[in-house]
């Protein structure tokens, strides 16, 4: 096996290992039977990307600065800790403590993990292959998160708490599997670029003012945010449709087969459509499918069904588009500065939807953002089209 399969392989582990597929299914419910109220799982949530977006940039900077594997090593560590934090948090100030570091620990791997993957792709093979080997890792990463969805659910009913140790130990491990990968070759050979905080201000200001990142990065921030507030309540809704607690680990490992097939052929996706043709097409078509649920609860499966291929497919072409579009110095301060800007606006979407969903119940909600999204996403399209052709 030659390096560079090796280094491709590696990283489907590692994508693998970031799954925190024991506690999907459970957390929101975790959280409630630890007495939070619904607008309460909505405020930790949105704690969670407030920490994003005020982490985002210095965190950015430090894997420019120390190489983008080594931030990988420290984020698997940091969040490893959160996720211990789960079993200790007894109170809302508990878990908005836990949900802070979880954030922090997220912004080290959010703009070094597509830098470091797209920097390896250069020097070894094609960077044109970013977004199919992308969608793969995430493949790997639905797949392992199905598996332990299942277990995840079950050991719930039993202890609820061990689904959060198991979910540590997976995360720990992602530690041992980047030591075994190497550093990109600047980074390597130590010859580590200098990137001054000048640098980071004239690159992020010309980069983001520039066309095809310009509309780009809060068009799709709107698109990603539908999902980080519909997942909020994808539980209690799925419970309230008819589905056992003890069954949701099964719910999700079917969410994430589909998902994770869609994630798998994105290239073919991409062959068939195009990046511009899939922004222009799933936007409407997400919110379309979620606002149905409001007419028909029964809908709420397939509509969430589809809301993980459509987040997912999307997050791999984001990741294509936007590294296409910036140089390689002082791409992971750039890509956490796109990323806080993503973090503010599931910040927004959390919070705001906790109270929406508080005032006019779960489903309901999910149908009035799917309907918004719909007219918006169409609406920019006709105005001022957010993707280069």
């Amino acid at each position: 096996m030659d390096e560079t399969r090796r280094i491709v392989l590696t990283y489907y582990l590692y994508r693998a290992t970031l799954s925190e597929g024991f506690i999907y299914p459970v957390v929101t419910l975790f959280l409630l039977a630890r007495d939070l109220t619904v607008a309460e799982v909505g405020l930790v949530n949105g704690v969670f990307f407030g920490a994003v977006v005020l982490a985002e940039i210095p965190t950015g900077y430090v894997g420019d600065r120390i190489g983008r594997r080594d931030s990988l090593v420290v984020s698997t560590l940091v969040i490893t800790a959160a996720i211990l934090g789960f079993t200790v948090a007894e109170s809302l100030a508990g878990f908005v403590a836990v949900y802070a570091v979880w954030g922090v620990g997220l912004t080290l791997r959010s703009g070094s993990g597509s830098a470091w993957l797209y920097d390896t792709l250069d020097e070894r093979l094609d960077t044109d292959e970013f977004a199919r080997i992308s969608g793969r890792g995430t493949a790997a990463f639905l797949v392992a998160s199905g598996a332990m969805a299942v277990a995840g659910s079950y050991v719930y009913q039993f202890d609820r708490e061990l689904p959060f140790f198991a979910t540590a130990a997976v995360t720990a491990s992602g530690a041992l599997v980047l030591l075994t990968v190497p550093e990109t070759d600047a980074y390597a050979e130590g010859e580590t670029p200098t990137l001054t905080l000048a640098d980071v201000r004239e690159t992020v200001t010309e980069r983001f003012a520039a066309p095809p990142l310009r509309a780009f990065i809060p068009f799709t921030a709107v698109l990603l945010a539908v999902p980080e507030f519909v997942d909020l309540y994808v539980q209690p809704i799925s419970v309230a449709v008819g589905v056992p607690e003890a069954r949701l680990g099964y719910l999700y490992a079917a969410f994430m087969l589909v998902t994770g097939v869609a994630s798998y052929f994105v290239d073919r996706v991409r062959a068939a459509v195009g990046i511009c043709g899939w922004f222009r097409v799933a936007p409407p078509l997400l919110g379309l499918g979620l606002a149905a649920t409001g007419l028909l609860p029964v809908l709420a499966i397939p509509a969430f069904v589809l809301l993980r291929a459509v987040k997912n497919v999307s997050y791999a072409f984001r990741g294509q588009y936007l590294n296409d579009h910036l140089p390689s110095l002082g791409r992971a301060t750039v890509l956490s500065t796109a990323s806080m800007v993503y973090g503010l606006a599931f910040l927004l979407a959390r919070v705001a939807g906790g109270a929406l969903a508080d005032a006019v119940g779960a489903r309901e909600s999910v149908a009035v953002v799917g309907l918004t999204l719909a007219v918006v996403a169409s609406g920019w399209w006709l105005v001022a089209p957010p993707v280069a052709e």
